[in-house]
């Protein structure tokens, strides 16, 4: 049993009772694209707590005016916000890896010069002159 259909266990009848909502309007929302249960292999709809969660605030969000079109729209975009938030997160931690590892360059550089590099004392060049 995969982790969706374990977290996966209301009946549609049990979702409409915990979050309040018709059962006919969790349909709607499904077909709008707003909420996608877990599908059984028998094609019954199955949801988790999150789906209760996202129902309520479906509801919440229509009855404060916003149409279905516009909530879709909303959770369109939260989802690419928390993406790029990822996308984000991975690229600073890229920079900083560089950033290490450009010290670590650096710093073995600069130990390599000091190997190379004989300093000639001031006795040494007068001497010259």
């Amino acid at each position: 049993m995969s982790k969706e259909s374990s977290t996966a266990i209301y009946f549609i009848s049990v979702a409409s009772t915990l979050s309040g909502i018709h059962q006919q309007t969790i349909r709607t929302y499904e077909e709008k694209g707003l909420i996608k249960p877990y599908r059984t292999g028998g094609g019954t709809r199955r949801y988790s707590q999150n789906d209760i969660d996202k129902l309520i605030q479906i509801q919440d969000l229509s009855q404060r005016g916003i149409n279905l079109d516009g909530i879709k729209i909303i959770y369109e975009m939260r989802d690419k916000i928390e993406e790029l938030q990822k996308t984000v997160l991975s690229l600073q931690q890229e920079i900083s890896q560089e950033k290490i590892q450009h010290t670590k360059n650096e710093k073995d550089i600069h130990q390599s010069y000091k190997n190379e590099i004989v300093k000639k004392s001031d006795k040494s060049i007068r001497k010259n002159i």
